[in-house]
């Protein structure tokens, strides 16, 4: 089978969950929350039942990557602003072409779901300068400073 990019579907579950728990050990600035196999599954299926919703992953012959992302109005104004909610690129399949193909099918759902704007962010603390490059080589800018507290 050829590598190609597509839509989450059932099953796909234990991949997931396996990538979730390799993202959850590798992003240490989410070790503070234990990691839940269930969790995944629930916003797996979010993700599948939900239109304004979507989970992308990279196929070739296994899933090497994937994107969940989501649409809303903003609380000020009925445009709407697609935001990514994670991006991971297995480790062993880094630096080539995943992440920007993930990225690009996420920008095709939201222009098709009408989003006038994509909104990303870099929180894992995985090789963030390198996950900065590329967004910023897909046409991303700063807009905005996160910050966090540990209660």
């Amino acid at each position: 089978m050829a590598a190609v990019v597509r839509p989450w579907n059932p099953n796909d579950l234990d991949a997931l969950i396996e990538m979730g728990m390799r993202f959850h050990h590798e992003a240490e600035s989410y070790h503070n929350f234990k990691f839940s196999p269930h969790r995944v599954m629930e916003s797996f299926f979010s993700v599948l039942n939900d239109t304004n919703q979507v989970g992308l992953c990279y196929d070739d012959g296994g899933i090497k990557g994937a994107i969940a992302g989501a649409i809303y109005p903003q609380f000020f104004s009925k445009g709407l602003t697609a935001s990514e909610l994670f991006l991971f690129v297995e480790p062993t399949a880094r630096g080539g072409i995943i992440g920007k193909r993930l990225e690009k099918a996420f920008e095709a759902w939201a222009t098709g779901m009408g989003a006038s704007e994509i909104r990303v962010g870099v929180s894992a603390g995985i090789k963030s300068e390198r996950t900065v490059g590329l967004y910023r080589k897909l046409g991303y800018n700063p807009t905005a400073t996160q910050l966090r507290k540990v209660l």
